[in-house]
């Protein structure tokens, strides 16, 4: 029996999200989750885990907004640079629909957590998985994965900086500020 041809077709976002979502079945269990996105990118040949990884970036990006910041920064109790980042990494982890959902609608995040969800909402690890695991299939150092490095950063955060004012806050963010303001 002849083997199926390798699926040479680029990894769009939809696909980038099936691969997602398929992980956060695991989501509230960092470990357990990681594992499962390592698998299933362990499976891709090298330069798909790289089309991975520039997905991911562009997500990133996307996601590079003050209304997204201030939510972070409020359920966070502090959101500095890396810590939005990670906040990100956090919500991306979710999957699709909770993304869009919160990317819509900040102020969601109020809805989409359950009660008991970690004090922190962050996911670092989350942000690595793809290097790491083009790392292993290579054997190559994952700083020598080739992706456009911080193109998160390359602007500045879409639309209106959030106020510290509790007012503001409070009148941004209702139902965040009902469960994490002072």
């Amino acid at each position: 029996m002849i083997p199926p041809a390798p699926d040479t077709r680029p990894l769009d976002e939809r696909s980038f999200w099936a691969l997602v979502d398929q992980s956060a079945k695991f989501a509230g269990k960092p470990d357990l989750q990681l594992q499962s996105l390592h698998t299933s990118l362990s499976r891709l040949p090298p330069d798909r885990i790289v089309e991975f990884e520039r997905v991911f970036d562009q997500v990133m990006r996307r996601s590079y907004a003050w209304d997204l910041w201030g939510a972070a920064d409020l359920a966070n109790g502090g959101a500095s640079d890396d810590g939005f980042e990670y906040f990100r990494c956090w919500l991306i982890a979710r999957g699709y629909q909770t993304f869009e959902r919160v990317l819509a609608d900040p102020d969601a995040l109020a809805d989409v957590l359950a009660r008991g969800s970690p004090d922190i909402l962050e996911f670092e690890d989350f942000a690595y998985v793809a290097r790491k695991t083009w790392a292993a299939k290579t054997g190559r150092d994952w700083n020598e994965m080739p992706f456009a490095a911080n193109m998160m950063y390359a602007e500045s955060p879409k639309g209106v900086r959030f106020s510290d004012d509790p007012a503001e806050l409070a009148k941004r963010y209702p139902k965040l500020w009902a469960r994490f303001g002072q």
